[in-house]
């Protein structure tokens, strides 16, 4: 049960993203203004609205939620082997996550832009893969008839979390106003909190498989 708990607190910190302060600045990005290959506005979208101007520190980081998930899960094994098959997709998302915000000390011009957008599409799948699997392998493991209902609202909840997650990383990218981001940012917190609470009804149908 507190391996759900840890699970719950994991998904909530990797969901919310509350900027606090810099630790670092990037090195200034020039745009290759000649490139046939790659726009300008492209270059420009991508290194200010995707990267920003700077490392930030969050009040709850990303890689704080993937380790309370990892203990999490490593309670849950006994309930449900299939929680072994999260490790990579969970590892290799904080990897990508901590990856992403260092590209721009490595990589400069046309280069880092490829390699920023890539990354940080492969990161989202893998991160969206990874939390489909790990609510639909504790709705398999609390899958008692009494409890049916609950598991199918927690996945319409993280469904809807992840489509507004997916809609985020795509506005930011393009560069749409900023209200447009803050509400499909709260959507996104609303369905996963609703995802959340439906998850913390299913604890006590916990059953080994």
């Amino acid at each position: 049960m507190i391996g759900i708990f840890l699970v719950m607190i994991g998904l909530f910190i990797s969901t919310v993203d509350i900027p606090i302060m810099m630790i670092a600045d990037y090195p200034v990005y020039n745009i290759v203004y000649k490139d046939d290959g790659m726009g300008e506005v492209i270059q420009e979208y991508v290194a200010r609205n995707m990267l920003g101007d700077g490392i930030t520190l969050d009040v709850l980081p990303d890689v704080l939620g993937y380790l309370f998930i990892l203990v999490g899960i490593s309670m849950l094994i006994r309930y449900n082997l299939q929680f072994l098959r999260l490790y990579i997709p969970i590892l290799a998302t904080g990897a990508l996550s901590v990856f992403v915000k260092l590209t721009p000390f490595y990589y400069e011009e046309k280069s880092l832009i490829v390699t920023a957008l890539s990354i940080s599409f492969i990161q989202l799948v893998i991160e969206i893969i990874m939390e489909r699997r790990l609510v639909y392998t504790i709705a398999d493991s609390t899958s008692d008839l009494p409890n049916e209902r609950d598991t199918v609202l927690m996945k319409f909840g993280w469904i809807g979390s992840a489509i507004c997650r997916v809609f985020i990383y795509f506005i930011v990218l393009v560069g749409l106003a900023d209200w447009i981001v803050i509400i499909y940012t709260i959507a996104q917190i609303g369905f996963m909190i609703f995802c959340l609470d439906r998850m913390f009804r299913c604890r006590h149908y916990l059953h080994l498989k």
